[in-house]
């Protein structure tokens, strides 16, 4: 147990870019947006970390949910710090609530040794897209919060991805952004392998770029969020 423990830990620090070696990810103006009220309404657990499994023969082995304290800046507070670069409107009396905001990190084909894992079909599937990101670039896509919450019980299903997703098995952050803006509501899905551009990304780098994808979407019109699909890992 203590062998797998420290295995796991060392795992973690790759998925993060080895951001233990990162150089800090500055924000400049981050204290520009202290102004803006933020109703933070997700469940507690979303920023507690979790191990979902220590046992490999577990569907959940090596699933993690990433504290939010392994990001810095938060991830709250970066997203409330874009969403008012976006919307400088957020400092008249106009709130930021925010849903939902997690990171989930999939190591099981690392630490099972290429094994090859079981499909899921279910709730996951409406959570998983139907085209590949490119290498090793962050790929975000809009997804249905009301099929999230079906994953509540089995929580590390979110972390999963299907073949054409991540074909090379790399190992990924998975994040969840749910925002309500300007009176609009839209729910994110990133898939975050290893980034080619950025060898030591922060895990907050990474987060950021998520948020971006996030907001980006603001500006797109109203369109139908993913309901079909398959995952597998």
């Amino acid at each position: 147990m203590r062998t797998l423990a420290i295995s796991c830990s060392l795992a973690a620090i790759l998925i993060t870019g080895c951001a233990h070696q990162a150089p800090p990810f500055l924000v400049p103006g981050l204290e520009r947006s202290e102004i803006v009220s933020v109703e933070d309404l997700r469940p507690e657990s979303e920023a507690q970390k979790e191990v979902f499994s220590y046992f490999i023969t577990s569907s959940a082995y090596g699933i993690y949910r990433i504290p939010e304290t392994a990001s810095s800046p938060s991830a709250i507070r970066l997203l409330t710090h874009r969403a008012y670069e976006k919307f400088p409107e957020l400092a008249q009396n106009a709130s930021l609530k925010v849903h939902h905001l997690v990171t989930y990190l999939n190591l099981q084909s690392r630490l099972r040794w290429g094994a090859v894992g079981a499909a899921f079909a279910g709730p996951i599937g409406a959570l998983a897209t139907q085209s590949s990101p490119p290498a090793g670039e962050v790929y975000t896509t809009q997804v249905d919060s009301g099929i999230f919450q079906q994953t509540a019980d089995d929580e590390y299903l979110r972390a999963l991805y299907t073949e054409s997703e991540n074909p090379s098995r790399a190992p990924v952050n998975v994040i969840y952004i749910e925002t309500e803006i300007m009176g609009r509501r839209i729910a994110t899905r990133s898939l975050a392998p290893p980034l080619k551009d950025k060898p030591n990304p922060s895990l907050a780098e990474v987060v950021d770029i998520c948020i971006a994808n996030h907001l980006a979407l603001y500006s797109e019109p109203v369109k139908k969020t993913v309901s079909s699909g398959q995952a597998e890992n």
